[in-house]
Formats: structure tokens, sequence, C-alpha cells
């Protein structure tokens, strides 16, 4: 049988009962008990939803049941009582963890804005913040193995400056993933975060042309990769091996990428690694069709594309992003749709989940952790075309996915993560 908790049903907010959801599975009388104490007379029930059929009614009316007394509580019921209690403080936690995600990207963007602007003014300045922007980054990724991937709940922004941090971001998670050392890892981040400098070089009017552009033009675009490579020489903003990135970050595997149409023997790590991450950004974000969903995102670069990458740390990075990344729109076993917000490395296929629910202002959305919910899993992704307006501006209303991390965790989230 399935409960449904609405408004003239459940007279109570989401947290002061104890399921996760308003609607799920009775499988056990505890249940029942439980929602006799909260004052429930009536329950929906969903045929379809269900693996047992309702007992059949009586066939000559029965009296009234007495009146219920709640009993005392047993050691059963207190400990359920702590259990809800418990996950009300993780779902806060992972408010807060989604917080101070957003508060630490816009600190981190605005130095990343400056760094930018003052390029041509003040190159070497804007380098020093630039390298101090990577050696934080590095050392919040390297501090702790139980580090949250978390999307950023915020509208539009200049491409360039969000486009730069998210694939900084990515880049250096899949090469920490990878093993490499903090310095190598600060080449990566460098070389991510500027990785279309050259672009500074090439007309508004070609780069906003994207797919639409003429061979010239691309062969003109194509030259954003030789350009920031020049222009990070001549300013000596960068170490040998981040110049490097900026060059051959378009290079793929079987040699069809550019400037040089290096084959993958000849890439190196850090180009690999920064090639993979600007690309999936791209389809997450390409302005010309809205972008794709980041499950059909990876889904393209593994199934169509995994002929341009390291396979090995193609399929690293998937790992890291999980098999549903923050962003994703899923169907959830219980008939709930919801939207991944943040993806912990302990548990991946349990990721912390928004859910759609018209009834709660979206400010007030219930956040499931999946780890608190067993027996409830992701079924699928679905696409962005195939869910419902009002469904999307609710779970998704930004079109863009923009990630940080958030590596502080308590010591308790800590022991319990591994």
């Amino acid at each position: 049988m399935n409960y449904h908790a609405g408004e003239n049903s459940l007279a109570l907010d989401r947290l002061d009962h104890p399921f996760l959801f308003n609607e799920f599975r009775i499988s056990n009388e505890r249940q029942i008990r439980t929602l006799y104490e909260l004052g429930m007379d009536s329950v929906l029930y969903y045929p379809s939803r269900s693996t047992a059929e309702p007992l059949p009614l009586p066939e000559t009316p029965q009296a009234a049941p007495p009146p219920r007394t709640a009993p005392a509580p047993s050691a059963e019921d207190l400990a359920e009582r702590e259990a809800r209690l418990a996950r009300i403080a993780r779902v806060a936690a992972v408010r807060e963890r989604l917080a101070r995600c957003e508060k630490a990207y816009g600190n981190t963007a605005g130095a990343i804005r400056k760094t930018m602007q003052g390029l041509h003014a003040t190159p070497h300045q804007s380098a020093e913040m630039a390298r101090e922007v990577v050696s934080e980054t590095v050392a919040g990724l390297l501090a702790d193995e139980s580090v949250v991937l978390g999307l950023i709940s915020q509208g539009r922004r200049d491409n360039s400056y969000f486009h730069a941090l998210n694939v900084m971001i990515l880049s250096l998670l899949l090469g920490e993933s990878a093993g490499l050392d903090e310095r190598v890892l600060h080449d990566i981040g460098l070389g991510a975060l500027f990785h279309d400098l050259g672009k500074l070089k090439i007309p508004a009017k070609v780069l906003k042309k994207g797919n639409e552009r003429n061979r010239a033009e691309e062969d003109f675009y194509r030259l954003h990769t030789v350009y920031g490579e020049q222009i990070a020489t001549e300013t000596g903003l960068l170490t040998p091996a981040a110049r490097d990135i900026l060059r051959h970050h378009h290079e793929r595997a079987d040699g069809s990428g550019f400037p040089d149409g290096l084959t993958l023997d000849a890439i190196r790590i850090g180009a690999r690694i920064v090639a993979i991450a600007n690309r999936y950004d791209n389809l997450c974000n390409a302005p010309e069709n809205g972008g794709l969903t980041p499950a059909e995102a990876l889904s393209q670069m593994y199934v169509k594309e995994s002929h341009w990458w390291d396979q090995a740390l193609l399929a690293r990075f998937i790992k890291q992003l999980g098999v549903f990344p923050p962003g994703s729109i899923v169907h959830l076993s219980n008939g709930t749709l919801g939207l991944v917000v943040a993806v912990n490395r302990a548990d991946l296929l349990r990721p912390s989940v928004l859910i759609y629910d018209p009834s709660v202002p979206r400010k007030e959305a219930n956040i499931v952790d999946l780890v608190d919910a067993p027996e409830v899993s992701i079924e699928k992704a679905e696409r962005r075309d195939h869910v419902d307006t009002e469904v999307l501006e609710y779970l998704a209303p930004r079109h863009q996915v923009i990630y940080f991390y958030d590596s502080h965790r308590d010591s308790g989230e800590k022991n319990e993560a591994r």
C-alpha cells in the first residue's frame, strides 16, 4: 500500500513526520502505528505501484473501532525517533554543504574575474592571483578523501568565467583521482584556468558563431590554442607544462584534433585531462542547444567519442562524477522525480537528490540523501525535453551546470563516509 501525505490528510511539516518521502510503500506494522499516532484517518492506494492487494471490504458494516490511545513509547519507537532526528540533521548538513559550495564558488569566481580582467594591465599580478586560486583548490581537494561535488544553484553567468572555473575544478578532481602529485596538479589547474586565453585574439563574432563557422572562420578559431601558448610565453605567466595545456587541450587520441594532430602517446597527461573536462563542460552548457544533461554528456563521450580520449582517464572521470552526476534529473524507484544536487565519492550510486513536490516551495524542497533510503534507488536519468515545463522549472530553473566542491566535513561525517 502507498500512503500520500497531502495537505488535507497530514497537517504537518515534512520534517515533523518520520518518513523520508511523502509517498512510500508500507512494509511493517510500526509504520501503520505511526500513521495512527499522527492522526491519519485515510490513505491513498496506488495499485500499480504496490506489491500486495488490499484485504477485501467486509460484507456487512462494522462498528467503529474504539478510540485508540497511544501506548507508551517502546525502545523500538525511541530508536525510530532518534533515527528521524539523525535524518533531519543529515538533511540540514546537505543544505549547509551546498551553501558552503555556493559561497566558496562565489569567492573563487570573483577572484578569477579579477584575474582575467587584469591580464593586460597587470599580467604578473594576475598570474599570482591565479596561482593562489589554484593552490587553495588543490589543497582543498587533497585535504579529504570524501570531497563532495555539488551543483551550484545560481542564474546564468558570464560564460568565460564559469567555464574556466568548471574546467579547473573538474580537471583537478580527475588529476587528483589519478594520483598525480601536488606540483603536477598546480600546472594542470593553471592550464585549465587559462586554457582559452588565446581567444582574446579571436573576434567575438567568430567565437559566437559556434558550429555555424565556415572553413576559414574555423581555421581562425583553432588558432586560439597557438595564440594562448604565445601569450603565456611572452608574458611569462605560466610554466612550460601549463603552456602545453593551452596549446594541446583540443588534441584527440586518434590524431583528429588540433593544432598539431597529435595522437594519444604524444599528448601529455595535463592536456589529456583538460581535454576531457573541457568537452564535458561544453556539452553540458552549449548555448546553441541549451546543453545536454550531465548523464547524456557522459554517455556521448563514452559511447560516441571514446576514440577521442584517453579511455582510462575517461573511465576515471565517469567514476568521479558518478553514474548520475550533479545536475541529472532522475526517476526514483518510488515514482518520484528529483534533481541530483551532490555526489559523495564514498558512495556514487546514492547521491543527494532534491525531490519534486509542487506542494512545497522550491526553497524548502526536501533533499534526500539516498544513503538514508536503502529501499529507494535511481531507475534512470531523464532528458530535459522529456520533462514537463513546470517540473523542470522547479527542479532545474537554470540552464547551466556549474560545479564546485566542499571538503569541509566534521569528524562524524568523515567516519560515517568511511
